[in-house]
């Protein structure tokens, strides 16, 4: 989801030159971090989920009261995981730019992103069981047109 390949034309000195440079080619690919904002709602008011810890917040009245202050717990770590998803992932895309910084260190943040996303999906799990909500098929990943 965060890497676009193939989309650059190059000449064959180009080639050459990213082959050696990228460890044995394979086209052309960016990495696009950002991509994960997108998915996490931070970009847009158009994204899913778009301020959906606010949501959870009002939902509150929905849950049975004995796990009320558990459904309360989870929303708030769901909060921070996803704060920390966009805030890793806003840091990755500047990773070349910053000094000392490669394509190393955007795949080192990503990898972090990673895991963040991953405890973020597990937490929006558990906030939906406390709905009695069926979780949504996964998204594929495909591109915005």
């Amino acid at each position: 989801v965060t890497q676009i390949c193939g989309k650059g034309i190059m000449s064959d000195t180009e080639r050459k030159q990213v082959v050696r440079t990228e460890g044995g080619g394979g086209g052309v690919c960016e990495k696009t971090p950002l991509r994960v904002q997108d998915y996490m709602g931070y970009k847009s008011t158009e994204d899913p989920l778009y301020r959906v810890d606010k949501l959870m917040v009002r939902a509150y009245p929905l849950v049975d009261p004995d796990q009320a202050e558990n459904y309360l717990e989870a929303v708030e770590q769901y909060r921070e995981k996803a704060d920390n998803t966009a805030m890793m992932a806003y840091t990755s895309s500047w990773g070349e730019a910053n000094p000392n910084g490669g394509k190393e260190v955007i795949d080192a943040y990503l990898e972090k992103t990673k895991i963040d996303v991953e405890e973020s999906a597990k937490l929006l799990r558990t906030i939906m069981g406390y709905l009695e909500l069926k979780p949504l098929p996964p998204l594929t990943g495909k591109q915005k047109q």
